[in-house]
């Protein structure tokens, strides 16, 4: 999966597998939704207004012809598909035009996540262009738009550059929008290391976790993603599969990058013999793992592993009976019960398949739902327990 486009893990047991081989054999690449958008006309109108004024003449999809809204069937085939059929999941999701952007932003308005969600369907950055002009100060625009913008190459090692300026400036808005969030600070870090300015990154994620309020929008962006997909004609039930798949996660790549630098100064200061400093780096490595536990951090899966991974990064660097002040228990323990929790992980998604592809619309319903509202460890241990 690309690391800056990792899904949720709510496809069932075929997208949570690649959940778990990406963070213990590493990602792998994916590319976005093809969208040729070259010729995206421009809405005219934004807000709620345009719900009336921009209402189609002929019948939406799951309409009938006297204009009376009627839900449409899942298909079961695209679904099957979607979860891992034959044909793949890449051919049998569906691709918004440029004219289904167009008719859902003048139906919905150009809100902040309608642009947001529009742009994570096609990676057309006018989208976010726009997005910027009407939301310069939003958090979920500001988010999005440091993801549309391509990261620079790292100098060569022992070499130092500087941020890309785009990025970086979004970065600053970011922070000034949602001062009580890391990400931001998270996403400074990976930017600083990334240019060989370590201190500066180490600064910033020492920020990072000075701030507890973690939050990533994805709430807001699935619903408008979900909505478009309906627009669409899809069934709600394949519609909010889509808008969970497609959710793009970038600061689960940013702070694996982040950690990853944090262990090469660790592994530094230990060469120099300087003991201080390494144990700094562990513990920071450590506290940035331990923030993807908090509730919000680990709604997903994904983000929960990645947290996981983290810490054992930092764990495995100590001697086993080793108890630094900032551990509670010693590194054996913890590196036991996270073997644990990977396995519950494992032991969660496997067998899944046939429920995803049941064709039981109540079931799946209420799994969505679940995972809305409780996140996916609860929804899954729901879903799995209808197997029996």
């Amino acid at each position: 999966m690309n690391p800056r486009a990792i899904p949720l893990v709510a496809l069932g047991a075929a997208i949570a597998a690649c959940a778990y081989f990406f963070l213990w054999s590493g990602p792998s690449p994916v590319a976005a939704p093809s969208f040729d958008a070259a010729d995206l006309p421009q809405t005219e109108k934004s807000g709620a207004a345009q719900s009336e004024g921009g209402a189609e003449k002929n019948p939406a999809p799951g309409s009938s012809s006297d204009g009376t809204e009627k839900e449409p069937a899942v298909n079961w085939k695209r679904f099957t598909a979607m979860m891992g059929g034959t044909d793949g999941f890449g051919d049998a999701m569906p691709k918004p035009t440029s004219d289904d952007i167009t008719k859902f932003l003048a139906k919905h308005g150009e809100t902040a996540a309608n642009l947001v969600a529009a742009f994570g369907v096609t990676r057309d950055r006018r989208l976010i262009e726009r997005a910027l002009e009407l939301f310069p100060n939003s958090q979920i625009v500001l988010m999005a738009a440091i993801e549309s913008v391509p990261a620079g190459a790292a100098p060569t090692p022992g070499e130092t550059s500087q941020p890309d300026a785009e990025r970086a400036a979004l970065i600053e808005r970011f922070k000034a929008a949602d001062p009580n969030n890391p990400l931001p600070w998270i996403f400074s870090a990976q930017e600083l290391f990334k240019a060989g300015q370590t201190a500066q990154g180490i600064a910033e994620i020492r920020a990072a976790l000075e701030h507890s309020a973690f939050y990533t929008y994805s709430n807001e962006r699935m619903d408008s993603t979900q909505q478009l997909y309906e627009d669409m004609g899809l069934h709600p039930i394949e519609a909010s599969m889509l808008a969970m798949a497609g959710l793009t996660m970038p600061q689960m790549s940013a702070a694996q990058q982040a950690s990853r630098s944090l262990m090469e100064w660790q592994k530094a200061a230990t060469e120099s013999g300087d003991t201080a400093a390494a144990d700094d780096a562990l513990r920071l490595t450590y506290d940035l793992g331990r923030t993807f536990a908090t509730p919000e951090a680990s709604r997903t899966l994904i983000g929960q592993l990645v947290g996981v991974s983290m810490e054992a990064r930092a764990l495995k660097a100590l001697p086993a009976d080793a108890q630094p002040e900032w551990l509670t228990v010693v590194p054996a323990q913890r590196l036991t019960e996270m073997e644990k929790q990977k396995q519950n992980v494992k032991d969660l998604t496997e067998g899944l398949t046939s429920i995803f592809q049941s064709q039981n619309e109540p079931l799946l319903a209420e799994y969505l739902r679940r995972n809305r509202n409780d996140g996916e460890l609860s929804a899954l241990t729901w879903l799995k327990a209808q197997k029996k």
